[in-house]
């Protein structure tokens, strides 16, 4: 009789289970909707909430630990993701980098577009690039040089010549360089016209001078791209490009519509 009332019981908990279970499943899913990235940046609250973390994760010693094959890589996961997005989006033939430092950031460009079957050629300048292994192994060719320097900019423009004869295609520019005003706004004058239309020009740390880093630094890619945009109309602020909310590069995410 005992075994019998315990027989019961388990069969009354699966069947109140089986029972729950079959609830839940004919339970519409709770509808919800998500903020936009407009909402979010818009809203006073949410921005001061993702400033905070992006200045914190800026100061914590944490981007000089991103590495690609061992070598670093200064900037942090989330940019770096984004701009594996954009390199599936609109798989350049041409990539135009300035500020090589160890190579990591060149290295892993021609990785991911070998990866997804594009033939790219990475152009990279730095006046005093430190590389651990032979960029040309890579297609990366490595130019010597101030970027704003006139020599370096037709070394720059050859090399995108004779890349984009042997692979026609689009052209994307990252401008990571001296990060003074002046540097960056001169590096936007003369790598614009390489970008194609569709194509992004993205130009990093933009977050210091108090957006929300290093208030200390001075004017620099921030107004710079404040500058650029104010007297042109063939690029935007891409903010859909910041939907990952931990960025160095807010407003910095250019792309070129006309």
């Amino acid at each position: 009789m005992f075994s019998n009332a315990r027989l019961h019981s388990k069969i009354r908990l699966r069947v109140n289970r089986l029972m729950q279970r079959a609830i839940n499943f004919a339970r519409p899913a709770p509808s919800y909707r998500p903020f936009t990235v407009d909402q979010l940046l818009n809203n006073q609250a949410s921005r001061d909430l993702i400033e905070r973390f992006s200045d914190v994760y800026y100061k914590s010693g944490a981007p000089p630990e991103l590495n690609w094959r061992g070598d670093t890589i200064l900037k942090n996961p989330c940019d770096l993701w984004m701009i594996v997005e954009l390199l599936q989006r609109i798989r350049p033939t041409v990539v135009i980098e300035t500020g090589t430092h160890r190579g990591g950031s060149a290295s892993f460009y021609a990785d991911m577009l070998k990866l997804i079957g594009v033939q790219a050629t990475i152009i990279t300048v730095d006046l005093n690039p430190k590389w651990s292994f032979d960029p040309a192994d890579k297609c990366i060719e490595s130019i010597v040089g101030y970027s704003s320097d006139a020599n370096v900019q037709n070394q720059v423009r050859s090399a995108v010549d004779r890349a984009l004869v042997a692979r026609p295609g689009p052209v994307m520019a990252m401008l990571d360089s001296e990060h003074s005003e002046a540097n960056v706004s001169q590096e936007l004058r003369l790598v614009a016209p390489f970008v194609t239309l569709g194509s992004y020009l993205i130009v990093e740390d933009t977050n210091v001078n108090g957006h929300p880093s290093s208030p200390e630094h001075g004017p620099g890619p921030w107004e710079a791209v404040d500058k650029f945009l104010a007297a042109r109309t063939d690029f935007i602020a891409d903010r859909e490009c910041e939907r990952f909310l931990l960025t160095f590069f807010p407003r910095g995410w250019l792309k070129r519509v006309k």
